[in-house]
């Protein structure tokens, strides 16, 4: 934080950098703690707002305007669903809202002169260091053998905690704008969040994998691009020895990790099982089973949806869709949710709930894709951070809720809001580089 001894915080720029600094650090090891730096920083935003003191927190048309409709649309979406299916039920509107008041927060942050990519290269490490401490100092308590917290599921954990651990290896500074500590911080924390998601044992975070590599080799490419022909050459060897070392060190954890590769070789087998027909009551087997019937039965109020009443388990049972052959994925949803985003927004929401969530991913993505080449460091990382964040939110998000619960949903609001916040604030003669 002191790159720039010239810059002055005031207390207002103190008390957000704490707020910031805290909801990565709490996400998964306190529960509500995420929701207390949300409430903080929409109180702080409301204050500023009605009193007119600075900074002003502006509305610049239409992007500005763009992204609150964003962060509003589940929260709209929800409302439409319920006056239409005449049935209200309030609890529905626990997540969305917070995604709603990440739109106020947005508007706040995009105002003050802070670098907050660089708080979050150290908040996201130290809140997976404290991951990892929670789950060694009670190992097995929540979950039998595998990760778990007392509020997180370890399939919840695992996605989570696999994401931010790429996240903070991502962030790495190799171009020495950085110090020596503050790199060993990130690689610590990476390593001990991918170390966690094993442990946690969940398939659908490491599904992300190949797709962030996907994404990070494609504008590693870009670069290769715009790159003097010198340049080019060292960048190429560079790359190529990335991609060896990562197929390099998966092999050796596939070899030496009994969790990982007993898990992706089940996983596998579920999988030919479910479409042979030999067994489908199987872990990875159940949530084929539930895309297939959850898509067949979201046809029947395609619009709309069902809602997220009580009374779920009785619509799904008097669907003539239940047969012998879905009795698994119904019983499952009936229980634990369809375990998949998407199909969690088509059946409670309808259409609507499904353009809303699409929407909350695909217009902070575009935006980042834009300023992915950012002359200015600061917004250019936080763009790429931005759209691998996204891209294994979505990936996990097929296979279990990433965006469901109300802490899930604060979390991404705020890692929304913040990382918006920093490609889209103006330059300013302070500002931290």
């Amino acid at each position: 934080m002191n790159h720039n001894l010239n810059h002055t915080y005031t207390k207002l720029d103190w008390f957000v950098i704490l707020c910031f600094f805290m909801f990565p650090v709490t996400f998964l090891t306190v529960r509500h703690g995420v929701h207390v730096s949300l409430f903080a920083l929409v109180l702080l935003a409301a204050y500023h707002c009605w009193s007119g003191k600075a900074p002003k927190i502006e509305l610049h048309y239409p992007l500005d305007t763009l992204m609150l409709l964003t962060f509003a649309g589940l929260f709209l979406s929800v409302l439409i669903s319920q006056v239409f299916r005449g049935a209200m039920h309030f609890a529905a509107f626990d997540g969305p809202s917070r995604i709603l008041l990440a739109g106020v927060v947005f508007l706040l942050l995009k105002s003050l002169n802070i670098s907050y990519i660089k708080i979050l290269s150290i908040a996201v490490p130290v809140g997976l260091i404290c991951v990892f401490l929670s789950v060694q100092l009670n190992p097995g308590a929540y979950w039998g053998e595998r990760y778990a917290t007392y509020f997180v599921d370890p399939n919840t954990l695992g996605a989570q905690a696999f994401i931010l651990g790429l996240l903070s290896l991502l962030m790495i500074g190799w171009d020495g704008r950085q110090s020596k500590a503050l790199m060993v911080l990130q690689v610590l924390g990476g390593i001990l969040g991918l170390y966690v998601s094993v442990g946690s044992g969940s398939r659908g975070g490491w599904l992300t994998a190949p797709f962030i590599l996907l994404l990070i080799l494609l504008l590693r490419l870009g670069d290769i691009s715009h790159a003097s022909k010198l340049q080019k050459q060292k960048m190429w060897l560079q790359t190529l020895a990335i991609c060896i070392g990562i197929c390099f060190v998966s092999l050796i954890g596939f070899y030496f990790s009994e969790k990982l590769s007993a898990r992706i070789i089940s996983g596998y087998f579920e999988i030919l099982n479910w479409f042979t027909g030999a067994n489908l009551d199987t872990s990875a087997g159940a949530r084929l089973s539930m895309w297939k019937f959850g898509f067949q039965f979201a046809n029947e109020s395609l619009l709309f949806g069902y809602g997220e009443e009580k009374n779920m388990m009785q619509v799904l049972q008097n669907s003539p869709l239940n047969i012998a052959a879905n009795e698994t994925a119904i019983n499952t949803m009936a229980l634990t949710g369809p375990h998949s985003d998407i199909l969690s927004k088509l059946l409670s929401v309808g259409l609507f709930g499904l353009g809303a969530y699409l929407s909350l991913l695909l217009v902070p993505f575009s935006i980042f894709w834009k300023r992915r080449n950012a002359l200015d460091f600061n917004v250019k990382q936080a763009a790429r951070i931005g759209l691998f964040y996204i891209t294994g939110i979505f990936i996990a998000g097929l296979s279990n809720e990433q965006l469901s619960l109300k802490y899930l949903c604060t979390f991404y609001g705020l890692m929304i809001a913040v990382l918006l916040a920093q490609v889209l604030h103006k330059p300013s003669a302070g500002r931290i580089n």
